[in-house]
């Protein structure tokens, strides 16, 4: 069975830097790192993940093959902490994309790897101008057949924005509508979208995996939520939703 690698960038917890720089850094590695993965569309037989875990201290550098105990290739390397914050986002972005692909490069030279495929990804990320926007599902037809619509998602520093997306069908925009914002990671980001579907000629639903938020979009550009509990109360599944905000 092929696997995808999947790649995570992360401050190392020895690094000295404090908790929200931590968690700031961590958040705009993320935004890189999912849109590489997105990119690279080769399979590598038992390859699942790569780690690169960056730490404040001078002339470090390891590089680990996976165990029994944690199937993860890890690199742990040095990193200029002060230089990325004094950048602005695109260029943080930048210092990741490089940070990333070097550490990637190396592992493909240890284990004799085909590097083209990570080329090719990191290439295709400069070509989006870094920027991670995608269609979660894709466009569907509604029961006119007159229009199309899907789930859109972009992920920066501070959110992902869950947005429907209702097209002629020709796939000309006509409106997007926001649904909501979240925290910037896949953990949050799936666990209130499963499905979308056309309720109406003029309405898109998009569902969590419950069934019990429900976000409408309308040909007007507007969004409503109904929640239908099942397993738990209206007023649980609102603070469920609070407790999604960035």
């Amino acid at each position: 069975m092929n696997i995808k690698l999947y790649t995570e960038v992360v401050c190392h917890f020895y690094s000295t830097i404090g908790v929200i720089e931590k968690k700031k850094f961590n958040r705009g590695a993320n935004t890189v790192s999912s849109l590489f993965d997105r990119c690279l569309s080769k399979h590598y037989n038992g390859l699942t993940k790569l780690r690169i875990s960056l730490i404040d201290k001078n002339d470090y550098y390891t590089f680990s093959e996976p165990s029994k105990m944690s199937p993860i290739y890890h690199v742990a390397k040095t990193f200029d902490f002060d230089n990325y914050f004094a950048q602005n986002k695109l260029e943080g972005r930048k210092i990741i994309l490089e940070t990333m692909y070097d550490s990637i490069t190396d592992m493909c030279q240890k284990l004799s790897l085909d590097l083209n495929p990570f080329t090719k990804a990191y290439k295709k990320v400069k070509e989006l101008n870094y920027i991670n926007k995608f269609m979660f599902k894709k466009l569907t037809f509604s029961q006119n057949r007159k229009h199309k619509a899907g789930i859109e998602i972009e992920t920066n520093e501070d959110a992902a924005t869950i947005s429907a997306l209702i097209t002629d069908k020709d796939r000309k925009q006509i409106q997007k509508v926001e649904l909501l914002k979240t925290l910037p990671h896949d953990m949050f980001i799936y666990s209130v979208i499963h499905k979308g579907k056309w309720i109406s000629i003029n309405e898109y639903q998009v569902s969590d995996s419950s069934g019990q938020i429900n976000f409408i979009a309308n040909m007007l550009g507007k969004c409503d939520i109904n929640y239908v509990p099942k397993n738990n109360t209206i007023e649980e599944l609102k603070e469920a939703m609070k407790e999604l905000s960035p």
